[in-house]
């Protein structure tokens, strides 16, 4: 499939859709970064060492991803 006709789909996808496709790419472009893997690996050691914080902490500090929790669960 050539560039020309990814664009030309990409430009009839739903917002929805559009947005779910970006976050895709994003997502698959830091999965093969080896700086993301490297720090993703170190944060991980880190939380496992003891360092993490709680859900309830979490959810403190970022209320927005309650929300949209709650909004895609309706």
């Amino acid at each position: 499939m050539s560039t020309a006709q990814l664009k030309e789909l990409a430009d009839k996808l739903s917002a929805k859709e559009s947005k779910w496709l970006s976050f895709y790419l994003s997502a698959k472009a830091r999965a093969s970064d080896p700086a993301w893997k490297t720090e993703m690996a170190r944060r991980l050691k880190r939380m496992r060492a003891g360092h993490g914080i709680t859900e309830t902490e979490y959810r403190r500090r970022h209320p927005e991803t309650s929300k949209r929790a709650s909004a895609a669960a309706k």
